[in-house]
């Protein structure tokens, strides 16, 4: 199985990002469907081209398995609506929300360093 993952750090301003998970075996054809493009409310979803596939002054058939991929080029900005999960008829989308952690301290004192 073919996935690609993007990595992006961890903690940006203490919200850690879902893992989007796109299987490349099962989705080789993103233009003919084009669902999760068109249903995602943020626009997390980008088709990119293969470039070991391009040839010079010719144009790609994006009708062709293998011409182009589905990439989760905007991470950080899914909500976790699964939306793009439900849509795709041949269920080659996951999305692992990460757990929010608030740190807080337990005493009262603790946070200035105070017992």
């Amino acid at each position: 199985m073919t996935t690609q993952r993007i990595r992006l750090p961890e903690l940006t301003w203490g919200k850690k990002f879902p893992e989007v998970t796109i299987d490349l075996e099962k989705c080789t054809v993103p233009f003919l469907c084009k669902k999760c493009l068109q249903v995602c409310p943020t626009g997390v979803l980008h088709v990119v081209r293969v470039m070991a596939k391009e040839e010079k002054l010719r144009e790609m058939d994006p009708r062709v398995p293998g011409n182009y991929e589905l990439f989760a080029a905007r991470r950080h900005k899914c909500i976790s609506c699964n939306l793009c999960v439900e849509v795709c008829p041949i269920d080659a989308i996951k999305i692992e929300t990460p757990v929010e952690e608030r740190i807080r301290p337990s005493t009262a004192g603790e946070q200035w360093g105070k017992t």
